[in-house]
């Protein structure tokens, strides 16, 4: 039978990995809501490293799941396909929080598909069945390209830029 903490620990690991597919999930269904599946209702969405949050003013460093949701809204409506690929996954059942790192592949329409290397920092409801705060750590170099390219196909418009 398995322990109070193997429950925990195969609950977040099954969470983070639901929350690492959902961006696929949510161009599936043409539904950006769907990227919210995994969160709680007051989850904080925060983007690093800072100084790709001064170059990029239009994002935010800290963003709410309606904020969130309208950037992703914004993104995949610039997207052929994503997909991510769990590359590592380190899971801390005392505290309730993993580390992700991942590979996404994104094919912006009539762009070249690239690959945005991503590590995530995510913390858990006591159950590990909701994601309670996020850090997502970016490759800026790769993102920044892919900013560009969804730009040049309307991505976040709205923002001004």
């Amino acid at each position: 039978m398995a322990t109070s903490a193997e429950n925990l620990r195969a609950a977040i690991e099954s969470t983070a990995i639901q929350f690492l597919n959902s961006p696929a999930q949510a161009l599936a269904a043409k539904d950006s809501s769907v990227f919210l599946a995994t969160l709680t209702a007051d989850c904080a969405h925060h983007l690093r490293p800072l100084s790709f949050i001064a170059a990029n003013p239009f994002l935010k460093a800290v963003k709410s799941n309606d904020e969130q949701k309208a950037m992703m809204e914004s993104a995949l409506a610039t997207m052929e396909s994503t997909r991510a690929e769990l590359k590592e996954l380190v899971i801390d059942t005392t505290n309730r929080k993993a580390s992700v790192l991942a590979e996404h592949y994104t094919k912006i329409v009539g762009v070249e598909a690239n690959i945005l290397e991503v590590t995530w920092f995510l913390d858990f409801t006591e159950d590990g069945k909701r994601v309670s705060r996020v850090t997502e750590f970016i490759d800026t170099a790769t993102a920044a390209k892919r900013i560009r390219d969804m730009q040049s196909r309307g991505f976040m418009k709205d923002k001004g830029q």
